[in-house]
């Protein structure tokens, strides 16, 4: 239970499932050539992110979670990518794409923070 209330402390784990959220809704809504699989690889990327935030808030030692953290923002780089892919095959979600990619970019930022430098050894 420690465990979960130290990831719901962490903003960027927060913010992480905002974005699982969002992508998820609209990977509902994406069209082009290969959409569903384009939109089942955003998913399982972006859920991953907060997924591996959360391990990382369960590891015992600094050199743990910035495995976890690093995971994560690999994660958060895939994203991205897709939706990139997504902005230029499906131009009617440009806008919704550029705010998630903004919020990708302030994830990616804070856990390259968090890798430079863990939170202490519990």
């Amino acid at each position: 239970m420690a465990t979960h209330t130290y990831a719901r402390r962490l903003q960027v784990h927060e913010l992480a499932l905002e974005i699982a959220v969002q992508t998820a809704r609209l990977s509902r809504t994406l069209a082009g050539p290969g959409a569903a699989t384009r939109a089942d690889q955003l998913v399982r990327a972006a859920l991953a992110i907060s997924s591996n935030i959360a391990e990382a808030a369960g590891q015992a030692t600094g050199p743990e979670r910035r495995r976890f953290f690093a995971y994560a923002r690999g994660s958060a780089r895939e994203a991205l990518t897709q939706l990139r892919i997504a902005a230029a095959l499906d131009l009617g979600h440009a806008r919704e794409i550029h705010l998630l990619e903004g919020q990708l970019a302030v994830v990616m930022q804070t856990l390259g923070r968090l890798i430079a430098h863990p939170p202490p050894d519990r």
